[in-house]
């Protein structure tokens, strides 16, 4: 913990490059190495990126915290029985967020140090700096008190401010009322992006909205709705929470409700935010579809084929396709030799098939491991919408969570507004959404030049939904049709509550694992089958309920044991979400 809250100035006054020249770039920006003091302008962007492993699609997360952990509690990815599936120690905290947390605070607190320096009449046209860096923080610290509930705060960075070492071992801060100051402060933040000054250099220097104080503005609103949402349905926060998005829908407060409004960082050719899109999928046994997933989407149900104009559109954009029995697969130019593949022995892929926490282990271990059986399961689509696309804009905030979000609480008789024309929204801005990235990808599955089965032939064996069918008429009728019943036409028990949730889930689909984790802990839709783990060694039978703290500071915090140590499992139910959330048996 010490040497994670030592104060590193360089890494601080990292500044980001928009694809600027050399020489461009050296006019812009100072060198950090070659400056002797920071200011306000190079400390933001520096704060800020230490926020990536949150709010980009960084390799460490698409390799491990993602796929190894969030994914698997919220069923968005294929698994089985695997002895301790519900965790996995080695890489939970790779690409997990909380890990540059500590000195994301430390550099905010240096900024506030050299604000409340300036001399005041210079201080207006620098507040800017500090909201925005809270505001990015505050959402990544939402996220976290999700996951843990208690951690520190505000004894972080005291070390590198006043030389204090008894500050080296920050004390922990509780959950709930950082929560509640996260609310009321965000709630500050945005009115001031309505009125304060715009600094000379905050628009060179904001990698996320471009000096746009507008789009500010309706960041710290939308986290705030998110957060709101989060602690309104039970707890000590409920009715706080219920105020609060009473407060911002109902006094239409601007969030983001479209796409062009999506708060996103664009990926750059160089530094420090030159990643692509799930860069991190590498292991070929966590790019299994989820049955989960697919018997929402699709009508045929897991194993089935998939139809145009009837089924999701969505579907085929994640995956890619398996063969009807988990035969070896065979090029097109194949089928078309022997006219019937399957009477010669040959095989296309032609189903979508995902693995689900009730599939047999053995059974899984044959399918998947066994060379002719490897077409058995499908895969996240490469090169496709999201993995391996370099032109991914990474997404923070976006439209179909926000709709979503208004179709619950006008649901739920929080707010005044037509829930289902919300819900109907959503729907429409998620496949508008998706499609927009697919036709914005940098490469096509015909680029793929690896000749081996399991990353060539099946991940070229893909479909392209016609885009001009999924047009306004479609979206209303198959969101009128989702209002009332799952895709298979089976009702919903939890009535439009579940439906909504269902459509917010699916619309995040493999991107954000934690906030459907979150949101399935909250509300216990939409319904999953989650069995006890097999493993007589698992420290949880069943899906965590909370995170484990990481391991540096299990390790390093000396306050650790004696205030969170009893909490550290993942069992305990935290003080917004519900008991009995993963009860609820698979449909």
């Amino acid at each position: 913990m010490k040497k994670i809250f030592v104060y590193l100035a360089l890494l601080a006054a990292t500044i980001v490059s928009f694809g600027c020249s050399e020489e461009e770039y050296d006019n812009r920006y100072k060198d950090p190495s070659k400056v002797s003091e920071a200011s306000l302008d190079k400390l933001m962007p520096g704060c800020m990126l230490l926020a990536n492993d949150w709010a980009c699609s960084t390799y460490g997360r698409y390799f491990g915290y993602e796929p190894q952990l969030m994914l698997k509690l919220s069923n968005q990815l294929g698994l089985t029985l695997d002895p301790g599936i519900y965790y996995h120690d080695e890489y939970e905290d790779y690409g997990q967020p909380y890990n540059n947390y500590p000195t994301m605070v430390t550099n905010l607190r240096k900024m506030e140090q050299l604000y409340e320096e300036l001399p005041d009449a210079e201080k207006p046209a620098n507040e800017a700096y500090i909201l925005a860096a809270k505001t990015h923080l505050y959402g990544m610290m939402i996220y976290l008190i999700c996951e843990y509930d208690d951690i520190p705060y505000s004894e972080i960075g005291q070390v590198a401010l006043t030389g204090d070492i008894s500050y080296a071992n920050p004390h922990y801060d509780n959950g709930q009322k950082l929560f509640e100051m996260i609310l009321d402060e965000l709630g500050e933040i945005q009115a001031k992006f309505a009125t304060c000054q715009k600094p000379s250099a905050f628009s060179s220097q904001d990698f996320i909205n471009h000096g746009d104080f507008d789009k500010w503005r309706r960041y710290a609103n939308s986290l705030r709705l998110r957060g709101a949402l989060r602690v309104s349905t039970q707890g000590p926060l409920a009715s706080k929470g219920q105020q609060i998005i009473r407060e911002i829908l109902d006094g239409n407060l601007p969030i983001v409700e479209s796409i062009d409004q999506n708060i996103q960082i664009a990926r750059q050719a160089s530094g420090p935010l030159n990643i692509n899109g799930g860069s991190g999928f590498d292991w070929h046994n966590l790019q299994t579809a989820s049955a989960e997933v697919i018997n929402r989407m699709m009508k045929a149900g897991d194993g089935g084929k998939w139809v145009e104009g009837q089924d999701d559109p969505r579907l085929p954009l994640m995956y890619c396709l398996a063969t009807a029995n988990g035969e070896y697969p065979v090029a097109t130019a194949a089928e078309e030799e022997v006219k019937d593949p399957l009477k010669a022995g040959k095989a296309v892929p032609s189903v979508f098939r995902g693995a689900s926490a009730n599939t047999d282990y053995d059974t899984y271990q044959t399918m998947f491991f066994t060379r002719v059986n490897r077409a058995y399961y499908s895969r996240i689509r490469k090169k496709g919408f999201f993995w391996e696309n370099q032109n991914w804009d990474h997404q923070i905030v976006s439209s179909y969570e926000m709709w979503f979000i208004k179709a619950e609480a006008y649901q739920r008789g929080w707010a005044n507004g037509d829930a289902k024309a919300a819900f109907t929204k959503g729907i429409s801005e998620s496949i508008n959404f998706m499609f927009k990235c697919q036709n914005n990808r940098s490469q096509t599955e015909l680029d793929n030049t690896d000749g081996d089965y399991l990353n060539g032939t099946q991940q070229r064996a893909v479909i392209n939904p016609d885009q001009s069918i999924y047009n306004a008429e479609w979206i209303t009728n198959f969101a009128n049709d989702r209002w009332t019943t799952h895709i298979n036409g089976t009702p919903y028990e939890g009535g439009e509550l579940e439906a909504i949730l269902e459509q917010k889930w699916i619309a995040f689909c493999f991107l954000h694992g934690g906030e459907q984790w979150s949101d399935m802990r909250r509300t216990g839709y939409p319904r999953m089958y989650y069995p006890a783990d097999h493993d007589n060694n698992a420290l949880t039978p069943y899906p965590c309920n909370r995170l484990r703290y990481v391991a540096k500071e299990r390790s390093y915090n000396s306050n650790f044991k004696e205030e969170v140590g009893a909490h550290d499992n993942y069992s305990d139910v935290l003080f917004w979400a519900k008991a009995d959330w993963h009860d609820g048996p698979t449909y």
